[in-house]
């Protein structure tokens, strides 16, 4: 593709703007900052540059630009990124130019699930049973049109001979999880029921969860889609793309259980909601929503296994760093027949009243001996990595079991699994940090860089990674790229290299002279040279060359160290 194009589609997607479509970003100084989507962040770690439009983890490593977000977020190819990003500026690829439809096996997968929200969304239209079993639940159809409700035909491959007939494999649609293997014959794996299209982060269906519309013994009440190269199960939360810039404007995520719980609630205006698709919450779905908020609230059934599963959830939260409380219903409620009976203003009620989990578990009626409670916490407490988060909530602790935090934190300290030793220690100073300044200068200004390609080569750094860095650069990049800061990590493959790039260009190096460092990387290199010739002439005594070659480097060391002292002096 022609990079005069490449770079129109660049310029044209601010990767401020294309960043926050996938992650809240908050201005800090003259850059932005977020939880990063590519390790479990749960503290803001994500930088990204407007200026300079690249954004680096300052924990992972990861680092690039618009073309490389959407690239690691969405597991596609660089062209695919391109494309993705055009389409989003309105640049129309000429036809000579039109990359080609994705190959990757993914891409095939995701487009048949689209195909079969299609069909299943458009047999729900059909099936008058279906729609009255909907309105005798009180689900309205913009609900239903907006959360993309389907339903699954009752034949054994209807499904199967709809998507034959749009082109797809058979080998394909074994891998799609969409289908049961009976005797090695493909059936329908949902049939007579409704639909539910489970959807990642960014909203591409990757599964779905079919409930039976008749109360059947022999037959499982819900069935989700086997795990697939698309979905694996407790990675995804049901409803999380329509509602996660809510949760993040709101400032709190309310976290229920099933796919009813959450249609009740989105309809009632809390759309700050998600569901966790009928399992326990799981560490990856608390990750997914610490990227938009530290506070949840759980709001599970009132009976006594809705209260163990809410208190289970919100200690994992809280051993996540999140801020986690408990929503107490009726004992005979969950969050759907509550606001049924009671509407939107007294479950409201109920999450102003919410306990956080330390007072609750400290406050409840419960069975559970109290040293146990304590331990539970503890336990969750010992997974927080920040001291200072630590210390406030054995605090809490402290304060809600009227129990000394010296005696908590020797309990904690004592009971330690996995000691942290050295987590928090300051690294040891780096060697060769004129390299690094040499680099990230060349980096601030084309014309620095231009006097790096020329006057060194390879052999003047001794640190491996800057010298990888420095061949890369001087092999591919221009005093142009220099410029565009997000132009140069087109293309760059090496992610150690790319993340290496990124950190030197969020780093100031204000109070440093280039020519300065440019000349201790040289006048170093000089005398790297001496203690090798010196160490030859050891060998080689009565070698003239060597010496020789000595003379000219003391000379040339003498004449640079004058320069530098002379310049120091004036």
């Amino acid at each position: 593709m022609d990079k005069n194009l490449i770079e129109e589609i660049r310029r044209s997607n601010d990767i401020v703007d294309v960043v926050q479509e996938y992650v809240p970003l908050k201005k800090v100084g003259t850059n932005w900052r977020g939880i990063c989507p590519f390790h479990n962040d749960t503290h803001p770690s994500l930088y990204v540059s407007q200026p300079k439009q690249i954004f680096k983890c300052f924990a992972c490593g990861k680092a690039g630009n618009v073309f490389t977000f959407v690239q690691e977020y969405e597991k596609m190819s660089f062209y695919e990124a391109v494309k993705k990003l055009a389409q989003r500026a309105g640049i129309v690829i000429p036809e000579k130019e039109r990359i080609s439809p994705a190959s990757t096996k993914r891409a095939q997968l995701l487009r048949i699930y689209t195909e079969t929200r299609d069909f299943f969304t458009n047999q729900l239209m059909k099936q008058k049973e279906v729609l009255s079993y909907l309105q005798n639940r009180a689900i309205s159809p913009e609900t239903a049109k907006t959360l993309e409700l389907g339903y699954a035909p009752e034949g054994e491959k209807v499904l199967l001979n709809y998507l034959l007939d749009k082109g797809y494999s058979v080998n394909l649609l074994k891998d799609s999880g969409l289908f049961g293997n009976y005797s090695g014959n493909l059936v329908d794996f949902f049939r007579n029921r409704l639909m539910f299209p489970i959807h990642n982060s960014i909203g591409e269906v990757v599964a779905f969860g079919g409930r039976i519309l008749e109360e059947n013994e022999n037959v499982g009440k819900y069935v989700n889609t086997p795990g697939t190269e698309l979905y694996t199960k407790g990675k995804e939360l049901y409803g999380f793309f329509k509602t996660k810039y809510e949760i993040s404007k709101i400032g709190y995520a309310l976290i229920c259980e099933g796919y009813f719980d959450f249609l009740r609630l989105y309809e009632n205006g809390f759309q700050n909601a998600v569901a966790s698709l009928g399992t326990s919450l799981t560490e990856d779905q608390i990750y997914l929503l610490a990227r938009y908020t530290n506070k949840v609230y759980m709001l599970y059934d009132g009976d006594a296994a809705g209260i163990k599963s809410a208190q289970r959830a919100a200690l994992l939260c809280l051993s996540k760093g999140l801020d986690a409380s408990i929503i107490e219903l009726p004992e005979k409620d969950d969050p759907d027949s509550f606001l049924l009976e009671k509407g939107p203003e007294a479950l409201q009620e109920r999450i102003a009243a919410a306990k956080d989990v330390i007072h609750f578990m400290a406050e409840a009626k419960s069975k559970t001996p109290l040293m146990e409670r304590i331990d539970q916490l503890l336990d969750a407490v010992r997974s927080i990595k920040d001291p200072i988060k630590r210390e406030l909530i054995v605090k809490d602790i402290s304060e809600a079991f009227n129990v000394s935090t010296r005696s908590l934190f020797s309990k904690l300290h004592r009971t330690s699994v996995v000691e942290t030793e050295g987590l928090y220690s300051t690294p040891a100073l780096e060697e060769y940090p004129e390299e690094r300044q040499l680099l990230i200068l060349a980096l601030k200004d084309p014309d620095n860089f231009n006097l790096l390609a020329q006057d060194l080569s390879p052999d003047y750094f001794n640190n491996k990674r800057y010298k990888e860095l420095f061949k890369y650069l001087v092999n591919n990049a221009s005093a142009n790229m220099i410029s565009e800061p997000a132009q140069l990590l087109d293309l760059m493959e090496n992610q150690e290299l790319r993340g290496l790039v990124g950190d030197f260009l969020f780093e100031e190096m204000q109070d440093l002279d280039f020519m300065s460092v440019l000349e201790q990387v040289k006048i170093r290199k000089i005398q790297r040279d001496l203690r090798d010739i010196d160490r030859r002439i050891m060998a080689e005594p009565e070698n003239k060359t060597l010496l020789k070659e000595k003379s000219k480097l003391v000379a040339l060391y003498r004449q640079m160290t004058s320069k530098v002292v002379h310049k120091d002096l004036t």
